[in-house]
């Protein structure tokens, strides 16, 4: 069985564990801290074990941004990503955009995105170099694109 919940410090471990760039990031490790800290990082666990996460913030422009979804490598393909998401845009007010990005080569995440209503509308260069970050906009419900 599937559950999502808002992460708490007890769980930092566990995220860490599933997200293969916390495990030699500092950064990323002191990102996920922060994110609990702040009530930004939400939880998907599966029978009892942390399977993903994913961080709703207001970084972008102050507007509902994912910041960063994860899916730990044993539970990816199985709906976990979609689920996460999902939560993400049921607790998105709805007369507000909101936003993701990925990078060019997560051919998975971008086949979902447009799934789930996402279009793309630009990318930043040189983030990763040689791999550009798409950005992706979902419009609030009953709003036209433009």
């Amino acid at each position: 069985m599937l559950s999502l919940r808002l992460a708490t410090a007890a769980d930092i471990d566990a995220l860490i564990a599933i997200d293969h760039v916390a495990t030699h990031s500092a950064d990323r490790r002191e990102a996920i801290a922060e994110w609990i800290a702040l009530g930004h990082c939400h939880l998907a666990e599966r029978d009892g074990a942390v399977a993903g996460y994913v961080a709703l913030t207001r970084s972008f422009f102050r507007s509902p941004f994912i910041e960063m979804l994860m899916v730990g490598a044993a539970f990816r393909r199985t709906g976990i990503g979609r689920t996460l998401i999902e939560h993400c845009i049921s607790i998105t007010p709805s007369d507000q955009k909101l936003w993701t990005s990925t990078n060019e080569s997560n051919a998975p995440m971008r086949a979902l995105l447009p799934q789930l209503g996402f279009e793309q509308t630009g990318a930043f260069e040189q983030l990763d170099e040689g791999d550009p970050e798409l950005i992706f906009l979902r419009w609030p419900p009953n709003a036209g694109a433009g």
